[in-house]
């Protein structure tokens, strides 16, 4: 665990190099982004993520074998739609992480 010295050194630092406003919003933002990645990560979360990809993949197989049915090119749009909103968020995590680490240097 991180010393509450230490924590609050980091959170003056981001805060003087950011801005306190800018700082609040970006720790914000992430912690939001880290309870999304902490339920990816559980199992629950992978389980979810191996159903939208195997969706994915049996809607692809019946679009390109000729076998679909309108429905299930709205249902591979959406299943698109869903991973992709994940993977930006994962995306704005990772990046907003690399922003933290690099103003409390």
């Amino acid at each position: 665990m991180i010393p509450e010295d230490q924590i609050n050194k980091s959170l003056t630092q981001l805060a003087r190099k950011m801005g306190k406003e800018r700082a609040s919003v970006l720790l914000s933002v992430l912690g939001k982004n880290k309870q999304f990645l902490s339920a990816l990560d559980s199992p629950v979360g992978q389980e979810l993520l191996k159903d939208a990809v195997l969706a994915i993949q049996n809607k692809m197989e019946l679009i390109m074998d000729e076998k679909d049915k309108p429905q299930d090119r709205a249902e591979l749009q959406a299943y698109l739609s869903i991973t992709r909103k994940w993977a930006k968020r994962l995306t704005e995590y990772n990046k907003d992480t690399e922003r933290f680490n690099k103003n409390i240097v």
